[in-house]
């Protein structure tokens, strides 16, 4: 046996216990609570602050260099504090400020503290998710908040299934696939069958999530068959004008088999049409799948569940969690109306992961039903929120944030040099600062200057988007913690920067257009 060893340990009987001990410096608990002590002190301290600030953005190539030199350059044999403490410095220096009032940027949020702190805890004693005997609170888990939100939906108990997946584009992708795979049988194994009289396709929304659209390419069925829907003046979906335009796409050949909707486009946060366009699919025998990765999280509040109505009748949706259910990135919830189908998704059983037969443990888990292999245990995130306040927690900041930006809506659309186009549904609002005789294509380079600017000077956070070739600028109110006070400081902040733009640049050689928004034909 020692001679079997010593073929491992270099010839040195004492060789393999030192590589042992080395191995586990790197595992050391005290360094752990060390770590564990100080990180949870200064993230107390962000927690405590109640700062306006938005993004301090950095050069790539300083942020290298920093970043190169809290590299060891040599085996240090033991832990340093310091240079802890120093990395997380840099990464809280350098990350959104998702706990400030200056954050009105993204659709990032910021989290329950306590679903941190579980966080921590499952990364240090991981359940994966996928299989059972691996994680067995994690698929339990799965079971319990889909039982709580089929009740909010309205499905009957045991009629559906819901399966977690780790994002939105993912969770879309897979149930594309499982529509994909009810209208073409033998795709999975067999591949798109050539000599069709039409070509299968998808129907989008124009305002659907740049992943919505990259779906198709992905599953095979071809970016050339993807159907862009036109959208009404609430740029949502039409209806009427669908029709029409999945009437022409057939004249082209072209078989829809699924329609992608979207409840809180990504743009301004608009819900489609969700009973027309499900009257619409099952007329055409398609697939109604909803991305409701942002407004999806509103079926935990009775005063804005109603802005979902008819998700009940999709064949599929999906929600986010970590967007507005303030958990941890990344938990996403994807529903099926119809038992069974989640794991026609991947029709494919490996024996060193799955039984031949299902028993009462297998029934749960969920790696049979989505892509990953190893997989988070995130919802546990969901699932420890939900037990430790209940769904009031969650309802109360989601109606604030509307309520909010609807209060903000309001605000702006009382400034004469503001434009708001676009009531909010959500938590999400567009629109464009108009000084005094700016407008046509001057408006909307001024729109991406000012977004630049402010966030530059490191007090707001703002996006922008482009609709109809249009410029605007976005806010998306994730913090519960902002009010008006600081929706005046930034309209004020904007102003100040339109102010000095405008002075430093002649504008008068510019051909001005008038700035109007219309859906897109």
């Amino acid at each position: 046996m020692m001679d079997k060893l010593n073929v491992f340990d270099g010839g040195s009987p004492c060789r393999l216990q030192t590589f042992a001990s080395e191995i586990e410096s790197s595992f050391n608990v005290r360094d752990f609570t060390a770590a564990a002590h100080w990180a949870i002190e200064r993230l107390a301290d962000v927690l405590s602050r109640d700062d306006v600030e938005g993004l301090r953005l950095q050069r790539p190539v300083d942020l290298m260099a920093s970043a190169r030199n809290l590299m060891a350059a040599a085996d240090l044999g033991r832990f340093d504090v310091r240079r802890f403490a120093d990395i997380v410095e840099l990464y809280l220096e350098t990350g959104i400020k998702v706990n400030s009032r200056g954050y009105m940027g993204r659709q990032f949020s910021s989290v329950m503290p306590v679903t941190a702190v579980f966080e921590m805890v499952a990364a240090m004693a991981p359940q994966p998710a996928s299989y059972y005997e691996a994680g067995q609170l994690a698929n339990v888990a799965d079971r319990l908040i889909e039982e709580v939100f089929g009740r909010f939906i309205g499905w009957a108990p045991g009629s559906f299934e819901m399966v977690t997946t780790s994002g939105a584009s993912l969770a879309n992708m897979t149930a594309a696939l499982v529509a994909r795979n009810r209208y073409l049988s033998g795709s999975w194994n067999g591949g798109l069958a050539a000599g069709r009289s039409t070509r299968p396709a998808i129907a989008i929304g124009q305002d659907a999530h740049f992943s919505v659209s990259r779906i198709a390419g992905i599953i095979g069925i071809g970016q050339n068959q993807v159907i862009r829907l036109p959208l009404n003046d609430r740029r949502q979906i039409c209806p009427e004008r669908a029709a029409a335009t999945l009437d022409e796409a057939a004249t082209q050949g072209l078989d829809i088999f699924c329609l992608i909707a979207s409840a809180g486009t990504t743009a301004i946060g608009a819900n489609d049409p969700l009973p027309d366009l499900a009257a619409l699919a099952k007329r055409r025998g398609a697939w109604l799948h909803v991305d409701a990765a942002h407004n999806g999280a509103f079926l935990v509040s009775d005063r804005l569940r109603p802005r979902l109505a008819g998700l009940e009748l999709a064949d599929s949706f999906c929600l986010d969690a970590h967007k507005a259910l303030f958990v941890p990135a990344l938990c996403t919830l994807l529903f099926y109306r119809e038992k069974g189908l989640a794991e026609t998704a991947f029709p494919q059983k490996d024996s060193y992961v799955f039984d031949p037969f299902e028993d009462e443990m297998t029934a749960v888990q969920s790696g049979v039903k989505n892509f990953e292999c190893t997989k988070r245990p995130a919802i546990l995130n969901l699932w420890l929120a939900w037990s430790l306040y209940g769904p009031r927690a969650f309802a109360d900041k989601l109606e604030r944030l509307v309520m909010m930006t609807e209060a903000a809506h309001q605000y702006l659309a009382d400034q004469p040099d503001f434009i708001v186009p676009y009531r909010p549904e959500s938590n999400i609002l567009c629109f464009v600062h108009q000084p005094l005789g700016v407008c046509g294509n001057r408006l909307s380079s001024l729109q991406l200057e000012l977004r630049n600017r402010v966030r530059a000077a490191g007090r707001y956070l703002l996006s922008k988007v482009d609709m109809d070739g249009r410029t605007m600028l976005r806010m998306v109110l994730m913090n519960h913690r902002i009010g008006l006070s600081d929706i005046a400081g930034m309209v004020g902040e904007i102003r100040r920067h339109a102010r000095e733009i405008l002075a430093s640049n002649a504008t008068h050689g510019e051909q001005n257009r008038p700035f109007r928004f219309e859906p897109q034909e």
